[in-house]
């Protein structure tokens, strides 16, 4: 009986360690931690913060419109207030904006179908027989044209600074100001225009972003007062 009462001890013993070895978790355990100088095996998340001032994102294979829209936005209720040439500056409903070098102003135009234009300063109207041809006038709309007949001002003058790196957006129409130029797209129909050393060229939202904007330095940067 003796014996017996052994055995049966013996066995459970044995049994109870087996089940110690498949359940870990019921008895103590050890952990070996690595040194502080060793990779761990966990994935950490990295968050990349992108800045812009005044190009854009220099992202590879960048295109014209993701510069433009991607570019830091004003407040376009600070584009109200601008003024005719010679005059006081007004509130009006329209937008007005100019390059910080005063090189260039930009109003929205009412008329049948949304318009852009652009005044590059120092280029004279001139006086043709059916209208009064504003040859300095880039003007966008669904497509983008240079020149066009205007018998009242389209553009107003002294209009808030859109500041080098900053894009305006109002309705279908994206500007960004860049040292390099401004760049102007209606968002709808992805035609644009650019101006650069008060040269004109049309341009395309599916355009790669000039080298300029891509790759530009950051300039000391001057605006004119108002």
């Amino acid at each position: 009986m003796w014996t017996r009462t052994i055995g049966m001890v013996a066995a459970a013993g044995a049994a109870a360690a087996v089940l110690a070895g498949c359940f870990p978790e019921d008895g103590p355990s050890t952990k070996d931690i690595p040194p502080i100088d060793e990779l761990s095996t966990e994935t950490s998340v990295t968050t990349t913060t992108t800045t812009r001032s005044t190009t854009a994102n220099r992202s590879t294979g960048l295109t014209l419109a993701t510069a433009i829209s991607t570019a830091a936005r004003v407040n376009n209720s600070d584009f109200h207030e601008a003024a005719l040439e010679g005059g006081r500056l007004e509130d009006t409903s329209e937008f007005h904006f100019s390059t910080p070098d005063a090189a260039v102003n930009c109003s929205t135009v009412q008329r049948d179908v949304p318009t852009l234009a652009c005044d590059v300063t120092d280029t004279p109207a001139q006086t043709r027989d059916y209208c009064k041809w504003e040859a300095g006038y880039i003007v966008l709309t669904d497509t983008a044209s240079q020149g066009t007949c205007a018998d009242t001002p389209w553009v107003w003058t002294r209009g808030s600074v859109l500041p080098f790196g900053s894009t305006i957006s109002v309705g279908t129409f994206q500007c960004l100001s860049d040292f390099s130029g401004l760049y102007c797209l209606n968002t709808r129909s992805d035609n644009g225009f650019a101006l650069r050393d008060g040269t004109y060229r049309t341009v395309s939202g599916a355009d790669p972003a000039p080298a300029a904007l891509v790759d530009g330095a950051e300039p000391t940067i001057t605006t004119s007062g108002r």
